[in-house]
Parts: C-alpha cells; sequence; structure tokens
C-alpha cells in the first residue's frame, strides 16, 4: 500500500485533520466565550447585589440564669435606621431569648449597642441573629 492510500484511508476512517483542527478553534472560541460572560456576571452582578449593611457580635456576658447582655457593632448608611434581632441560646441551641432593637440613624456609619434580654430558661451565649435596613418608615 502506498502512503497516498494510507492517507486516503485514514481519512475516510478518521476524517480530515483540518476539520478536526477548525472544530478544535470552534471549541476553545465557545469555551473562551463562556468563561468571559462568567466572569463579567461575577463582577458586575457581585457589585450590584451588595449590601451597605453589615453587623457583627462584639461581646456577650450571661448575667444570670434569666438575663444575657449582647455587645453588637452595625455598619450601615448613617442616615439609616436598622433594625436588629439580638437572641440568646441554650447548650442544645435552641432560643430562649429574643428581642428586636431599633437604632436611629446617627453621624457615623458604624454604630455599637449593648442589649440585655431576659431569657426563659439558662443560657450559655447571645449574638446578633439578623439586620435590616428599615424602610417605609410611618
Amino acid at each position: 500500500m502506498t502512503d497516498q492510500a494510507s492517507q486516503s484511508l485514514l481519512d475516510e476512517r478518521y476524517g480530515k485533520g483540518r476539520k478536526r483542527t477548525l472544530d478544535k478553534r470552534l471549541g476553545w472560541v465557545v469555551g473562551g466565550a463562556a468563561v468571559l460572560t462568567g466572569l463579567a456576571f461575577v463582577l458586575f452582578g457581585g457589585w450590584q447585589q451588595g449590601s451597605d449593611l453589615e453587623f457583627k457580635d462584639l461581646h456577650y456576658s450571661v448575667n444570670s440564669e434569666t438575663s444575657v447582655t449582647v455587645d453588637v457593632q452595625v455598619t450601615a448608611p448613617a442616615d439609616a435606621t436598622v433594625v436588629c434581632a439580638v437572641e440568646a441560646l441554650s447548650t442544645s441551641h435552641g432560643t430562649v431569648g429574643w428581642k428586636q432593637i431599633t437604632i436611629p440613624p446617627g453621624d457615623e456609619r458604624t454604630r455599637r449597642f449593648t442589649s440585655t434580654m431576659i431569657t426563659t430558661s439558662p443560657a450559655t451565649t447571645g449574638r446578633v441573629r439578623d439586620c435590616w435596613e428599615l424602610t417605609g418608615e410611618a
């Protein structure tokens, strides 16, 4: 068998090399476009979804079998009224005390508050569960 005959058999069986190269290039172009689209979505979508509201527990103290104090720091726009839900938890992580605190607008973005709450049974910890910006005040 000659080289040309062998090549013809190979081309017939597997296709021509030029077609595979085109398929490979098309795959790279489509893959690159998908990566760029995903990257653009993550970068620009994340900026629009970002929140100016952050909160964190600073300290808690169990005062007695029926009382817990929690110190919280909230960062929000200075002109925003913020509401935070603070809770006390038992050893089994059940809620044994809960309080909603309203933080009025202030001069600073970062504000700190301390909340003491009554518990229904002994607590082992206190924490801020969630905070949100109050909108549409009456």
